[in-house]
C-alpha cells in the first residue's frame, strides 16, 4: 500500500484562537462536526499524549486518536483511527491541522495522511463536509447537512 495525503482548507471568519478552540473543546466541536447525527458524543483531551473520541451511534462510526502535537492557535497533529461497527486493527492515519492568521480570518488547512485512502474520494468529501460546517458556524449560518458519513 502506498501512503498518500489528502489536503483541504478553508478561510474561517474568526481568529486562530477561536478556530483552534472549536477543534479542541468538546462542546464547540459538537456544534459543527456531526451536529446532524443525534446522540453523537465528543471526548477531547487536547494535550500532547491526550486523546479524542467521536462516536456516532446513528451511523455506527467511531473516530479516535492521540494528539501528537498541540500548539495553541497554530497547529494540531493527531492520529486518526476510523471504526465502522467493530474496532478495526492495523491502519492508523495521521492528521495535521494548521491555523494561519489572515487579517480578521484564519486560513485553516487539514492534511490527512493514510495508506488506506479510498479511490472514491469519500475521505476528502468528509473533510470538506465538516470544514464547511465549521466555516458556516463562524459566519453565523446554520450548519448544513452532511453529504458523506466519512467525516
Amino acid at each position: 500500500m502506498t501512503e498518500s495525503t489528502i489536503a483541504t482548507g478553508r478561510s474561517v471568519l474568526a481568529s486562530p484562537e477561536h478556530v483552534f478552540d472549536a477543534w479542541t473543546d468538546a462542546a464547540q466541536l459538537a456544534a459543527w462536526w456531526w451536529p446532524q447525527l443525534a446522540g453523537t458524543t465528543y471526548d477531547v483531551d487536547a494535550r500532547p499524549g491526550g486523546s479524542y473520541t467521536i462516536t456516532s451511534p446513528a451511523i455506527g462510526v467511531t473516530v479516535h486518536g492521540v494528539y501528537t502535537e498541540v500548539h495553541p492557535s497554530r497547529r494540531l497533529a493527531f492520529t486518526w483511527n476510523w471504526e465502522v461497527g467493530v474496532p478495526e486493527q492495523g491502519v492508523q492515519d495521521m492528521v495535521v491541522v494548521t491555523f494561519e492568521p489572515q487579517g480578521d480570518a484564519t486560513q485553516l488547512r487539514v492534511e490527512h495522511t493514510s495508506v488506506a485512502h479510498e479511490p472514491d474520494g469519500s475521505t476528502e468529501q468528509g473533510w470538506n463536509d465538516v470544514l464547511a460546517r465549521l466555516t458556516e458556524l463562524f459566519s453565523g449560518e446554520a450548519p448544513r447537512q452532511s453529504t458523506s458519513s466519512r467525516s
